[in-house]
């Protein structure tokens, strides 16, 4: 690993052109094309972190909001043309029915053509997080009758639903809105990782060794049932933990090779990162692609279940609205 490092500046082979440029791309934020199919980029983890961010202080500010109208301050609940929360109330049901527009879209033939899927993705998303929002701050966050409480649940069941399959949905397609992977292609990205590191650990045996190890474990299919959800519920927080061991094995071996090479700090820090880059890109890939199959499976299921609960939010908030106008 040494070696290949202090070769990496005057390297000419095609490698070596492929980390010459991606050595600018980190330096300009640019994201190299086979960084790109891995998907483990510092941009990438710099957009998380905001997103991160914004995504609790959104939380936090409903959580603000939610205290006043809890507490009646600034309108009551009730029924009828005149009263704020009804009409907060209807909003969010025509949002949640509007949702019903993407399964349209992506099944029925004749709406092929009413604009690019993704769109309409983005909006089934978004409506089906402010339409909850909204019909929880129609409540007051009170639950005063039976047909209420059935039909918060059906929302809240859906909504819920509606997260895990995000949260599936992500493991097996590229980016938020993007097309579905296949096993395949997560195996290329496997092996163009791991011919990215060889050169890298060639002296480095013990990272080798843990790496290997990590490919080994994640990617046999060998042991009893319970064995199998345990590995694959721990695979990320182990994918975590090695990167960390990584990460403090190669500072060190940086370290030394600096000064041979009489390297500037920045020098150092830069060639640090690099190489903790690739490893960890490698260790995203073997996840990626050990848990491919397993999460498309999830996913199967996710749909069977899914559907039942929209129909009987459908159902319960219809019972709903004809018991507010009747009574």
């Amino acid at each position: 690993m040494l070696t290949e490092i202090s070769r990496e500046k005057n390297s000419t082979a095609g490698v070596g052109n492929t980390e010459q440029s991606d050595r600018r791309a980190y330096r300009t934020g640019d994201t190299p094309a086979a960084v790109k199919v891995l998907g483990g980029t510092r941009a990438n983890e710099k957009r998380f972190n905001i997103s991160s961010i914004l995504l609790w202080l959104a939380i936090a500010a409903l959580v603000m909001l939610a205290i006043p109208v809890y507490q009646g301050h600034w309108y009551k609940s009730g029924n009828g043309w005149n009263y704020f929360s009804y009409w907060i109330g209807i909003i969010g049901s025509v949002m949640m029915l509007l949702m019903l527009l993407y399964p349209i879209r992506k099944h029925a033939k004749f709406a092929r053509n009413w604009g690019a899927l993704r769109y309409w993705f983005m909006l089934h998303m978004m409506f089906g997080i402010g339409g909850p929002i909204l019909v929880l701050f129609h409540t007051t966050f009170h639950i005063k009758s039976l047909n209420a409480t059935i039909s918060l649940s059906s929302m809240l069941l859906v909504a819920l639903s509606g997260i895990i399959g995000r949260f599936i949905y992500r493991h097996i397609h590229r980016g938020l809105y993007g097309r579905h992977s296949d096993l395949k292609e997560l195996q290329k990205s496997v092996n163009s990782s791991q011919e990215k590191i060889n050169a890298l650990l060639m002296d480095a045996p013990d990272i080798s060794h843990k790496l290997k190890h990590f490919s080994d474990l994640a990617l046999t299919h060998e042991g009893a049932f319970s064995t199998r959800v345990w590995r694959f519920v721990t695979l990320s927080w182990y994918r975590r933990k090695l990167t960390a061991e990584c990460s403090g094995d190669l500072r060190k071996a940086v370290i030394l090779l600096a000064k041979s090479q009489h390297w500037s700090a920045h020098e150092q820090e830069t060639k640090w990162h690099e190489a903790v880059q690739k490893v960890k890109d490698y260790l995203e890939a073997v996840q990626e692609a050990a848990q491919f199959s397993t999460y498309e499976w999830m996913f199967r299921l996710w749909h069977i279940a899914h559907s039942p609960f929209v129909w009987l939010l459908g159902f319960s908030a219809i019972v709903h609205v004809i018991a507010v106008n009747m009574y």
